[in-house]
């Protein structure tokens, strides 16, 4: 078996009321020296970084899209993904942790929108992100969705 890569990223995001826009994004990854260091595209970056910040904002993107959707009260999120190579960068597995926080100052009705059922769909909604879509068959894919209190 041939040696794995690792690469390591994490999210923050926050959405204020009343329309819950992304503000203050921050993307991080996980260097060699391991030390987090901020994420701006450019066309320095490694192409495979690209690819993997997009996966991972594909992420994001469908969770507040789906969070709006049923009118939950977003805050903030915050994510860990990680992803595993082969030792000659084929993706063989993608695990994405994302944490939700609602917004402290909205309704009890608003706040239980965030149900069960709700972050379920929201889970199962994410996956449907096209880039995650295009994945091979064979890649292990595990993303968790949990709501913060």
């Amino acid at each position: 078996m041939s040696p794995q890569r690792t690469f390591q990223f994490r999210l923050r995001s926050s959405h204020a009321a009343p329309d819950r826009a992304t503000e203050g994004l921050v993307v991080e990854f996980l260097t060699d020296s391991g030390q987090w260091e901020p994420q701006q595209l450019s066309l320095t970056m490694p192409g495979f970084r690209i690819y993997l910040i997009a996966l991972l904002l594909c992420q994001h993107v469908y969770l507040v899209a789906n969070a709006r959707e049923k009118a939950i009260p977003l805050q903030q999120v915050e994510a860990d993904f990680v992803v595993t190579t082969s030792s000659d960068w084929i993706i063989d597995s993608v695990d994405g942790d994302f944490r939700i926080r609602l917004d402290a100052n909205a309704s009890a009705q608003e706040r239980n929108l965030a149900d069960a059922d709700a972050i379920a769909y929201m889970q199962e909604r994410m996956k449907l992100c096209p880039i995650s879509r295009n994945l091979p068959e064979s890649v292990h894919k595990r993303i968790d969705l949990t709501a913060l209190s």
